[in-house]
């Protein structure tokens, strides 16, 4: 039997303190996997394989599309998604046909180009970089919508765990803003939630 309202109750405590010099991301995700399935560590595996981006192809995204987590195909999708038009943007700008530089197809990405079109034009890279993972963490909220107890919350929290762990290497003060959002969004999961 799953114990995710254990584990997703216990969160919060498996938050380190930011004064550290880096988000102890690895830490977190050990600490959630010791108390999960076999199975379920299987699709930590999918996440955590897909979030390299030298791992990100044709093959990986196909199979992706096809898995049983609900999260992982909409988050794998969403990512395809931001890096074709990401990809598209830069070609088009280069002078070069966009189609060779995506993946899959391309016409369902045209909803995130209207949010992601002025990101891309910032010149500023680390804000332009900021507003991209801003983005990719309010679609991921997006995905657990009605979901409080199971693998898909999960996820997202690694997933944003992730998020926490690149900004705290990269900008300290922005690391800092992630994380407190962070650590407020996963208490206010349980506000009013009885566990008795």
């Amino acid at each position: 039997m799953n114990n995710y309202h254990y584990i997703i109750a216990g969160l919060p405590e498996l938050l380190p303190d930011f004064s550290a010099d880096t988000f102890a991301y690895q830490a977190l995700e050990d600490s959630v996997r010791e108390q999960l399935s076999a199975k379920d560590n299987r699709t930590v595996d999918w996440l955590k394989f897909g979030s390299d981006p030298a791992n990100l192809s044709r093959h990986f995204y196909r199979a992706v599309a096809s898995h049983r987590s609900g999260f992982l195909r909409k988050y794998f999708d969403l990512d395809r998604k931001m890096r074709n038009a990401q990809a598209g943007y830069t070609a088009a700008e280069e002078g070069l046909t966009p189609d060779s530089y995506t993946i899959g197809e391309t016409e369902s990405a045209k909803e995130e180009m209207s949010v992601l079109m002025p990101i891309f034009q910032n010149s500023n890279l680390i804000e332009r970089e900021h507003l991209l993972d801003r983005f990719r963490w309010d679609r991921i909220t997006d995905m657990t919508v009605f979901h409080y107890f199971d693998m898909d919350v999960i996820l997202a929290f690694l997933t944003k765990g992730m998020i926490v762990s690149r900004w705290s290497r990269m900008d300290k003060e922005r690391g800092a803003e992630l994380f407190r959002q962070y650590v407020d969004e996963v208490r206010g999961t349980f506000k009013g939630v009885n566990f008795n």
